[in-house]
């Protein structure tokens, strides 16, 4: 009597245990079968008992499993439609940086004595995958109109500060040898040039361009086309443009890498056309206060380095330019090498960089050229040596210095310019 009592005891419990584990996880309900199995193995529990309880436990198993599906399969509709809506962010790129700079300035004027300005750079930009092989990208830049420049001074009692369309263009990569450019570009991907004697970093030009490429025996051949608009004359029509063809060979055999390019640059309608305001460096030849000259050119590049070791290196290059015009018989060189590592993104990554520059005034338009040297004119000697440190992932500290010799310096009379920028960036992406 006392064993039948005990008996229905333990299976008011055990059936209690049941209903309160079967919201459980599956492993409280395999324990459950498992002290089952022992009840009844030892005569705790009878045969009825046994099979009530096992029945019961199985139920409550698949009645789980059929929740759970249900669940999971909701949960499942729920992260697809979350996934589908946000799918479009997985096409999109972001990246942009963050520039801080102490600059001091000396000019031997003494109309423009030594400065000292404190200044900044912010860029941001996205690059969204429309289909497959199309793209666009579109980029902001502090700043104001200058292409050349995107940096705001700190002054002016804390007055808001510019923000301005840096880049806006479309490109597809047509096949494996054909990338086409329209829009507000980045430079260097259609153009390129190993220092800035003739291009400033900061202009992103506005057209149509192509980059063509296909491997050869020794690296590869590649060839960039473009058409640039400069300036739209709705009164007359003579637009003014410029058209340009570059040829170039990249190779690299064991640790010995290069890159040779020859590019000429056709302008229409630069001789006689006048600059805006703010455009010009104010150095070029002028007749009635308008250009002289045409400025078609050619230009012959080369860059030649040696891997050092798995991250350093040591690189030479050159650079060549001479006016095609009969009349206006000018060139322009810059000759420099960089050692250290390729790219500073890291700590303790670094790199060193010299560059000797000599433009004479009409070897090329004075709206290109690098602002920082005779603030962006030609007609100068200019001797460039800057250092760059890795402090962080993607942050980096830089020094720039300038020494130039100017020619008819910002329209007026040959001076000296120093310039000495400290920079602090970071970046993200």
């Amino acid at each position: 009597m006392k064993i039948k009592v005990l008996r229905s005891a333990l299976a008011g419990v055990l059936i209690s245990g049941l209903t309160a584990f079967s919201s459980q996880s599956f492993a409280a309900n395999d324990a459950m079968l498992q002290l089952i199995d022992v009840l009844h193995a030892n005569g705790t529990i009878d045969a009825d008992a046994y099979s009530v309880l096992k029945n019961y436990v199985a139920a409550d198993k698949e009645r789980m499993l059929a929740h759970i599906d249900k669940v999971a399969s909701e949960k499942v509709s729920d992260v697809k439609e979350v996934t589908d809506k946000m799918a479009w962010a997985s096409r999109i790129k972001l990246q942009g940086d963050l520039r801080l700079r102490r600059q001091w300035q000396n000019v031997d004027d003494s109309a423009d004595p030594s400065r000292t300005r404190y200044r900044y750079r912010a860029r941001f930009g996205a690059e969204g995958q429309v289909v497959e092989d199309v793209s666009v990208a579109i980029g902001f830049a502090s700043g104001g109109v200058d292409p050349r420049s995107t940096n705001e001074t700190m002054d002016d009692n804390f007055e808001s500060k510019g923000l301005v369309m840096d880049y806006a263009y479309a490109k597809w990569e047509a096949n494996d040898f054909a990338i086409l450019y329209g829009g507000k570009m980045k430079r260097k991907p259609i153009l390129w040039a190993p220092t800035d004697l003739l291009w400033d970093g900061d202009i992103n030009p506005e057209g149509f361009a192509a980059h063509l490429q296909t491997k050869n025996g020794i690296g590869k051949i590649y060839a960039n086309i473009g058409h640039f608009f400069l300036e739209e004359e709705k009164a007359d029509g003579d637009d003014q443009n410029l058209t340009f063809l570059q040829i170039g060979q990249k190779f690299k055999s064991a640790d010995v890498f290069g890159n040779l390019a020859a590019t000429y640059y056709a302008f229409d309608n630069q001789e006689g056309a006048g600059y805006e305001s703010g455009v010009s460096a104010g150095t070029n030849s002028l007749t009635d206060g308008k250009a002289t000259y045409e400025y078609d050119s050619y230009s012959l590049a080369a860059e030649l380095g040696m891997k050092l070791s798995a991250t350093k290196m040591a690189v030479v290059f050159a650079e060549y330019i001479q006016a095609d015009d009969p009349s206006d018989d000018e060139t322009g060189y810059a000759l420099g090498f960089k050692f250290g590592d390729s790219k500073v993104k890291k700590l303790g990554q670094w790199q060193v960089k010299y560059i000797h520059a000599d433009l004479e005034r009409d070897a090329w338009a004075d709206i290109f050229p690098d602002s920082d040297r005779c603030d962006g004119g030609t007609g100068f000697k200019s001797d460039e040596v800057s250092f760059k440190l890795g402090l962080a992932k993607n942050i980096n500290f830089g020094l720039d210095y300038y020494d130039s010799e100017c020619e008819n310096y910002s329209g007026g009379a040959n001076e000296d310019s120093k310039i000495l920028q400290a920079d602090l960036q970071f970046k993200f992406k």
